[in-house]
């Protein structure tokens, strides 16, 4: 072998040991409105709730973690198992490695890779599931966010009726997950429009403020607060008054944030609260 056909070999090698690389940071993400975007991962932006990917040199996107549906990881993210999106169809997250294995908890951080604040680190994703788990980015089938496919629910306000970036919380449903990862002590500011109805009774209705009767719920999750008021909670924790104040709430604890209707019977409500969340870190 001469000299010039050594040089050529010893420039190729460093080309294709990455390219096994890249191939594995190449994803699919699925938005809540179906749209799907194929690209490189870069990065998930815990701070602002921000997913980034990577479709060509001059083609960054980027998008609220709220909105996406699923991040298929080396996939096109078509005829997803039926075992993994019915798992899925809960609140918590799902996490599916290549090994088959399926993890339902809360997604903590994703770290490292290229693109990322740290990009000399190897790309890593860490999951809790009853206790935190770190997995190699390439581990990694798919991650769900939950409420697969989203919920819909039969009452006034449709999803449609929603601004980006707000959420949509029903007055039919305890609980509705936003998404929004927050540290202990960091502030968010709640913006809060919308009106629900609390019973058959036409009269029985409450803005964020709880109802305008005045009445309270005994049964509800926070029975000191009125009736329909707009509570939140971080992952499993005690509820917290939210109603229509606008100044910015010190989160209790770290974790998930979750909006709800403070009511006890929730089956017979009807309309939705649209909330802006503006999280101001610590």
């Amino acid at each position: 072998m001469n000299m010039t056909m050594m040089r050529s070999v010893a420039v190729l090698v460093p080309v294709l040991m990455a390219a096994p690389a890249l191939a594995q940071e190449q994803v699919t993400v699925v938005k809540r409105d179906g749209e799907k975007i194929s690209g490189r991962f870069e990065d998930w932006n815990r701070q602002t709730d921000t997913v980034y990917v990577r479709v060509s040199q001059d083609d960054q996107r980027k998008f609220p973690m709220r909105d996406v549906r699923v991040i298929d990881i080396g996939g096109s993210a078509e005829s997803l198992p039926a075992s993994e999106t019915e798992a899925a169809s809960g609140n918590d997250y799902v996490l599916v490695t290549r090994g088959g294995e399926t993890l339902r908890g809360r997604l903590v951080n994703i770290e490292g890779g290229e693109g990322s604040a740290e990009e000399g680190e190897p790309r890593s994703v860490t999951f809790d599931a009853g206790g935190e788990r770190r997995f190699k980015f390439s581990e990694i089938a798919r991650i769900y966010t939950g409420q697969y496919p989203q919920q819909t629910s039969s009452s006034s306000s449709s999803t449609a009726d929603v601004p980006a970036g707000a959420i949509r919380v029903a007055a039919d449903q305890q609980w509705t997950q936003t998404n929004i990862v927050v540290r202990e002590g960091d502030r968010v500011q709640f913006t809060t429009t919308g009106e629900v109805q609390l019973s058959t009774d036409g009269a029985d209705k409450a803005s964020s403020a709880g109802s305008l009767k005045g009445r309270h719920a005994e049964g509800s999750p926070a029975p000191q607060f009125l009736a329909g008021a707009l509570i939140g909670r971080i992952d499993n924790g005690q509820p917290f008054a939210i109603g229509n104040q606008t100044t910015a709430l010190p989160m209790p604890a770290a974790g998930r944030l979750w909006l709800g209707v403070n009511d006890d019977q929730v089956g017979d409500n009807s309309g939705a609260f649209v909330v802006n969340a503006n999280v101001i870190r610590k």
